[in-house]
């Protein structure tokens, strides 16, 4: 009797168990990668390689620097100017370092990593700015170059203080570099719709891409 009973209790639990199946995921069932299409900028991260290559400024000796620190309490803020070496000189770092040909996010990660590294802060929180009211417009237009920033100034304003577009110009294809940020902008949609044109910020950079034939 007890074997009986044993042999049913088996066969009842293989049963079981063989109805307990995990089915594979359908690949329909993972999320999509595709994201809608932004209706006039795109917005995009970028490491400081890349940003240079999109035109992202690099400072240069005599630019204007302003420096935050935070997270420590012997120093909160620097104002500086970048000597005519491309250096500047820091608290508690015994050499000044380059600071021209770097990009004002590389700066920050140099900084950081000069006070960590050397063991002078345990944590810091570095941030770059540039003091002066200007911005650039670089790439496909008549007359690239440093600009003074006016109040309200705007992409399409800054274009046309650029003496307009180049007759390569592609003028679906407009960047701002901004704090680390590519922002991408089709310019015909903003002459169409000028209440959708931004304004530009101290630092700036503005670039006109080529148009491919």
């Amino acid at each position: 009797m007890n074997r009986k009973v044993s042999v049913l209790f088996m066969l009842v639990s293989s049963l079981f168990l063989g109805g307990c199946v995990v089915q594979p995921l359908n690949s329909g069932d993972a999320p999509s990668s595709n994201g809608s299409a932004p209706s006039v900028a795109s917005v995009a991260t970028v490491d400081d390689a890349e940003a240079a290559s999109l035109g992202a400024y690099r400072l240069k000796p005599r630019d204007p620097v302003y420096i935050r620190f935070s997270g420590i309490m012997d120093q909160q803020t620097l104002d500086l100017v970048i000597d005519e070496n491309g250096e500047i000189s820091l608290l508690h770092i015994a050499e000044p370092i380059q600071a021209s040909g770097l990009t004002t996010s590389a700066l920050e990660d140099k900084i950081e990593r000069l006070y960590v590294d050397g063991a002078i802060y345990k944590n810091v929180s570095v941030n770059v700015t540039m003091t002066a009211k200007v911005y650039y417009v670089q790439g496909e237009v008549s007359q690239p170059g440093q600009f003074q920033l006016m109040s309200g100034t705007t992409l399409l304003q800054a274009i046309a203080g650029a003496r307009g577009y180049t007759p390569f110009a592609n003028q679906k294809k407009v960047t701002i570099t901004r704090q680390g940020k590519i922002y991408t902008y089709n310019a015909k949609t903003l002459e169409k719709d000028p209440s959708k044109d931004v304004k530009i910020n101290a630092g700036d950079v503005i670039k006109v891409w080529q148009q491919w034939y």
